[in-house]
């Protein structure tokens, strides 16, 4: 019987683990949508550390067109981009939880087309890949995610 009651333990205190760190993952990219959201985002900071338990909570706002001046930058880059949309900075930031790059998905906070690299993309046209993306693949590990990309087959990148 005590072996049984400290095997429960165990499980318990595990799952309780894990129920924490996801979420913590929600809790940090609630606040890291709202901060982008009313425009707050720390100018030149570089994206919050966050992982794939962030992301249900992130594919929600991927349509949200208004349009901020401060969001996180490519660390590499000390460049301003100017005004983006809400849902392009979460997409570029869903991008870098998938490739697990702590500094940003590329040098530049939004997708181009390579058949047309000066046409702007807008978020209409980038989001849907994405929600589709995660409604395909949200069950599958980081490590799976990082070779799975929303581009896949599209003219479309981060580069």
């Amino acid at each position: 019987m005590k072996h049984l009651l400290v095997a429960l333990s165990v499980v318990a205190v595990s799952f309780n683990a894990c129920q924490r760190k996801a979420d913590d993952g929600s809790a940090a990219a609630k606040k890291y949508v709202t901060q982008l959201k009313a425009d707050k985002y720390p100018r030149y900071d570089i994206i919050p550390k966050l992982d794939t338990s962030a992301i249900p909570v992130l594919i929600q706002y991927v349509n949200d067109s208004s349009v901020i001046q401060n969001y996180p930058i490519p660390s590499l880059s000390a460049v301003a981009y100017g005004p983006q949309q809400v849902g392009m900075i979460i997409m570029y930031t869903i991008e870098s939880i998938r490739l697990q790059r702590v500094n940003g998905a590329s040098s530049i906070p939004y997708a181009r087309d390579t058949t047309a690299p000066d046409r702007k993309l807008t978020v209409a046209e980038l989001a849907p890949h994405y929600v589709d993306w995660w409604n395909k693949n949200k069950d599958k590990p980081a490590e799976e995610l990082k070779v799975i990309s929303p581009l896949a087959g599209t003219s479309l990148s981060w580069h």
